[in-house]
């Protein structure tokens, strides 16, 4: 157990000794703070006390608080967590220029090549069941990696449109994308298009909770790698919206939760008109925990996803520090 979540109405959160007690529906469980790294809570009424939240800080576990539609609304870290100033500065100056482009592209890149990753990865499985379904989602696939490759290009040097014509090709892959998966049944029937933050509809909203999900994940990574999450490269900056960690998200956001959301499609059409409920959000809550413990290839070896994650900002903080080249993370299927 590396991260737990709290979705119940008066639960208690405290500590005992070195380790987490929980109070909830009655009964009470205890983990080793050793153990975790994060602690979710998500329901409104719940008391966490001051003990818990020295020893959270203390130890390095951060704990989130968020909304029902799983947005984060308070993160609480230790003083001590935070960045050194020079890689903040280096940061900011990599923001300002040509660099931050090509960190743009590359992460465009990679969210076209990982949405293309999910459709082999469920069309390999509908190659003997459903013939006609697998071949749309191959032929789609490939229309995605002709849009992926069209990136390899590289920002021009002296256009200053380079970023509106990233986030036009994103946005174009994206239409393709959502209507394979919509015509292939992999979606509830009603969903008709990608609907942002306070969407109704059952697929859309599952969604919007998965990616706050991972956002959690992300916002942690970049957190310990030390960089400003407000300065990103791809995402416009305004107050209060984490750009960088909007960044970051885009190429773990097809694998890591569309993927798992599309696996739970028969219980999102079974809610109905139900909406999100408390036990659906906690399967997409356990379904993306067990994602990011699962082990990938990565430089040769089998690694954690989650920890794959923190690497991968750790490079991107040495990208943006001192120059060097920044990939993305490709899944395999």
């Amino acid at each position: 157990m590396r991260h737990v979540t709290i979705a119940s109405f008066g639960a208690a959160l405290g500590v005992s000794g070195s380790r987490l007690v929980v109070t909830e529906n009655g009964q009470s469980w205890e983990t080793a703070l050793s153990r975790l790294r994060t602690i979710r809570v998500e329901k409104k009424g719940v008391s966490v006390s001051s003990n818990l939240i020295l020893e959270c800080a203390a130890r390095g576990i951060r704990l989130y608080f968020v909304d029902w539609h799983g947005v984060g609304v308070a993160a609480v870290s230790g003083l001590h967590q935070h960045a050194v100033v020079s890689v903040r500065e280096a940061q900011f100056d990599c923001v300002r220029s040509e660099a931050a482009l090509a960190l743009a592209q590359e992460i465009i890149f990679t969210k076209i090549r990982n949405q293309r990753a999910v459709l082999l990865y469920f069309s390999k499985y509908l190659n003997k069941v459903s013939p006609d379904i697998g071949l749309h989602l191959r032929q789609t696939a490939l229309e995605l990696e002709t849009a992926a490759e069209s990136l390899r290009s590289g920002p021009k040097k002296g256009v200053k449109e380079w970023r509106n014509i990233l986030m036009g090709l994103e946005g174009s892959a994206a239409t393709v994308y959502w209507q394979a998966l919509r015509e292939t049944g992999f979606l509830p029937p009603s969903f008709c298009q990608r609907e942002g933050r306070g969407s109704v509809e059952i697929g859309n909203a599952a969604l919007n909770y998965g990616y706050a999900v991972l956002q959690s994940y992300v916002w942690s990574a970049l957190d310990n790698a030390g960089l400003e999450l407000y300065a990103g490269v791809l995402h416009t900056k305004r107050p209060g919206k984490p750009a960088l960690v909007l960044d970051f998200m885009e190429e773990y956001r097809a694998w890591v939760v569309d993927r798992n959301i599309i696996k739970l499609r028969r219980r999102l059409e079974a809610c109905g008109d139900k909406g999100l409920t408390t036990e659906l959000k906690m399967l997409i809550v356990n379904a993306i925990d067990e994602t990011m413990a699962t082990s990938i290839a990565w430089h040769k070896k089998s690694v954690r996803l989650e920890n794959v994650l923190q690497r991968q900002a750790y490079r991107l903080a040495g990208a943006m520090v001192s120059g060097k080249t920044y990939r993305g993370i490709r899944f395999r299927w």
